[in-house]
């Protein structure tokens, strides 16, 4: 009975304040031990953040995923394929033409080389550097060929203005949290009367790395 009450009240904690740490869960419950912490934690089948060392929690019903299986609560993030590692596995497997450190930590929106070596060592992920910028691919090598070839080809398109990259990407944000497809975008912005072309919509997408996914 003490230990059901307990559990419905620290649901009802993370209810109103959608993320805790161990010491407002502690606190909440009443009790001194993180280990105790963690039972009742661990009843409510939690999350972990994959942010701030996975000091925060929250519960599946309260995350809401995007397309690519992240939730950020301000500044905290957290991600369906459950830590950095194995997020990192994901994006970097799925991306059409492999990813940059940079665009990985714009993306996750903290540092990641450190995570980044560690998966190098055992295989999980490969690292090519088709141009200036080390790019991190599959460890399958025909689908780290595959990534290499697109971002070869990406890296040697005439770069678009500005004005007309901000022009596409404005446009596809307006659908959000639904990705339109590049004819939907192409036709849009016909439809504004803007002169610009379903191959430079397609370039932004594929620089972008966009597709049928969620926007940030």
């Amino acid at each position: 009975m003490i230990k059901n009450k307990r559990t419905n009240t620290l649901r009802a904690i993370f209810e109103k304040n959608k993320v805790l740490n161990m010491n407002e869960i502690c606190k909440a419950l009443q009790v001194t031990s993180r280990s105790t912490g963690f039972r009742y934690l661990r009843d409510l089948n939690h999350l972990t953040s994959y942010t701030h060392n996975g000091k925060y929690y929250t519960l599946p019903e309260i995350a809401q995923f995007d397309e690519e299986g992240f939730w950020r609560f301000g500044d905290i993030g957290f991600s369906s394929h459950g830590t950095l590692i194995n997020t990192l596995v994901h994006v970097i497997m799925t991306s059409e033409s492999g990813k940059t450190n940079s665009e990985l930590e714009k993306h996750f929106k903290i540092r990641v080389q450190n995570s980044l070596q560690m998966l190098l060592k055992p295989n999980r992920i490969a690292m090519a550097k088709p141009a200036k910028s080390i790019l991190y691919i599959s460890p399958d090598p025909t689908i780290g060929n595959q990534q290499i070839k697109r971002r070869t080809e990406v890296g040697h398109r005439e770069q678009l203005p500005n004005r007309i990259t901000v022009e596409i990407l404005v446009e596809t944000i307006k659908s959000a949290p639904v990705q339109p497809g590049i004819d939907d975008v192409a036709n849009n912005l016909i439809k504004r009367g803007l002169l610009i072309t379903r191959e430079q919509v397609k370039q932004v997408f594929e620089e972008n790395d966009l597709g049928k996914k969620t926007l940030d």
